[in-house]
């Protein structure tokens, strides 16, 4: 799939530089890009696609090349990102749940939380999973910032689609 680019010397319709330009050029998209008819929503889905690998691509950052080369998997971290949620509402979980809430085989999850387990990113506790302060990384407030500012442009453009749709009906 071709995906057209930005050049940083191309002026953007906002006043404000693009919160993309950090993730690097192939995340910049070009405002006059037709993607092909054929795709419904296709510019709705560039922007969500471009949202998702950005998301992806910041959490491989922040947990380093170690983790992601060995745990190359959408799975992996899907996992990693649910466990993460039911910590933070205080509510260890099991593997058996896991699977079923993500709808993965229950073996996959075991294998995946025992990786987890090695790395020092979740602990055991009786019959249930946590993560482990090491997901307490340096410049949080930053890093979680930078998603912030990515998932706000992205609905800011999402909504601009939506009423350019609307006023051409």
């Amino acid at each position: 799939m071709v995906m057209a680019l930005q050049d940083h010397s191309d002026k953007s319709d906002s006043a404000e530089p693009s919160k993309w330009t950090a993730a690097g050029e192939e995340f910049v998209l070009l405002d006059a890009a037709k993607p092909p008819t054929r795709i419904e929503m296709a510019r709705e889905r560039m922007l969500l696609s471009r949202l998702y690998l950005g998301l992806i691509r910041s959490l491989n950052d922040d947990y380093g090349a170690d983790f992601v080369r060995q745990n190359d998997s959408a799975t992996f971290r899907t996992i990693g990102i649910y466990l993460f949620l039911r910590t933070a509402m205080c509510s260890p979980v099991r593997a058996t749940t896991i699977a079923q809430a993500l709808k993965l085989p229950r073996a996959t999850v075991l294998r995946r939380l025992e990786e987890m387990i090695k790395q020092g990113y979740v602990e055991h506790v009786g019959n249930a999973y946590r993560v482990t302060d090491k997901v307490n990384i340096p410049d949080l407030q930053q890093r979680l910032q930078q998603r912030i500012d990515m998932i706000l442009e992205t609905a800011r453009e999402l909504s601009k689609l939506r009423s350019t749709e609307g006023s051409a009906r």
